[in-house]
């Protein structure tokens, strides 16, 4: 039965969860539903134009500079949504991200719609602030569903709302067939250049290392605040020509050249860069956050590190630079643990199960 959907987003630009609202758009358009995207953000230029035109753009996704202005913002999103969402009684709504959830729940109060709320953050660690903390521990238990993609998150929501409310969906990832190219010796790191992310530790840990002096390549792919200081942990260990950063960008080119795949991040939710990676058989080494370990089986699929460990991470730079037969394991590994717990075909059923029903 053909049904209206509304998925919501503050911003539609780059980033993990973004992607995969896009795959569920593409998914649900072509089953024949009638679907909408809503964000706050004005730059959807670089979106696919079939998709473009199903977004509704409010335009109303500004910084705020003190308290009062953050509320002000805030309940003109709350009002832009709620006049939408009363114009479509029958449409079933899927918000992402925590201040979007809520301020979708704030806009359905009172209505009948279906409301469903998406968490894809390593909420034990996640800085949303105090108020933003607060009110989701209150607002949360209004949604229809709750649905999380990692399963610390599922025991950390049974406090904020009835178990049979919380619903587990991994993250899925479309396979993607390339030309066969020979891989180089070159380490890839991908994601936002940021203090969660590690990746001074990872610098240190390559410096370190006998990668250098095995002519291996370090290669980061990434923006963000961290840039400048990165560049100068990399010139001040004199590795201007063995590490380098690639901007943002996108990544497959980089997992053809490549032949092992590190993210050292502190804490994450589920990395789509990670699923990425296994997907074009690269052999990985991740620290120990639980969305990672859901796809890595230490030493099967991957090898495992304490975060902010830079010994330990070094010692596995060491492992699996010597052992062309471990990458190689762990490589099919990586890539049999991805078509068996990250299917599209398989994850895009549960959603039509949960949403659909």
């Amino acid at each position: 039965m053909r049904k209206n959907l509304l998925l919501i987003i503050s911003s539609i630009q780059r980033g993990g969860t973004q992607k995969n609202i896009i795959d569920l758009f593409n998914y649900w358009k072509s089953s024949g539903h009638d679907i909408k995207i809503i964000t706050y953000d004005q730059k959807i230029q670089n979106i696919n134009k079939k998709i473009r035109k199903n977004v509704i753009n409010l335009g109303l996704l500004k910084n705020s500079q003190n308290l009062f202005q953050s509320i002000l913002n805030n309940l003109k999103r709350i009002i832009a949504l709620r006049k939408i969402i009363k114009a479509n009684p029958k449409v079933t709504i899927l918000s992402f991200l925590c201040s979007t959830n809520i301020i979708t729940i704030f806009a359905g109060f009172g209505l009948k719609n279906k409301l469903f709320v998406c968490e894809r953050n390593d909420m034990k660690h996640q800085d949303i602030g105090r108020i933003w903390h607060i009110l989701r521990i209150f607002f949360y238990r209004f949604a229809n569903k709750i649905i999380t993609n990692n399963k610390r998150n599922f025991n950390i929501l049974e406090k904020l709302a009835k178990k049979n409310k919380i619903y587990f969906i991994p993250n899925h990832i479309l396979l993607k067939k390339f030309p066969k190219k020979k891989p180089e010796k070159i380490i890839l790191s991908v994601g936002r250049l940021h203090s969660q992310k590690g990746f001074p530790e990872l610098i240190k840990a390559y410096a370190l290392s006998k990668a250098p002096s095995k002519n291996w390549k370090l290669v980061i792919i990434g923006e963000g605040p961290e840039r400048k200081n990165l560049k100068k942990i990399v010139k001040n260990l004199k590795l201007k020509n063995k590490i380098f950063f690639k901007g943002f960008m996108d990544p497959y080119y980089w997992y053809q050249k490549s032949s092992i795949f590190i993210l050292a991040s502190r804490f994450e939710g589920t990395p789509n860069a990670l699923l990425e990676a296994m997907s074009m058989k690269l052999p990985v080494i991740i620290t120990n956050f639980p969305g990672g370990m859901y796809y890595v089986k230490n030493k099967k699929s991957g090898l495992i590190v304490p975060s902010l460990n830079v010994s330990t991470l070094k010692k596995a730079i060491d492992e699996i630079i010597n052992n062309k037969n471990l990458r190689n394991r762990l490589a099919a590994g990586a890539l049999r643990n991805i078509k068996l717990l990250a299917n599209h075909k398989k994850i895009f059923k549960e959603w039509d199960r949960l949403i659909l029903s």
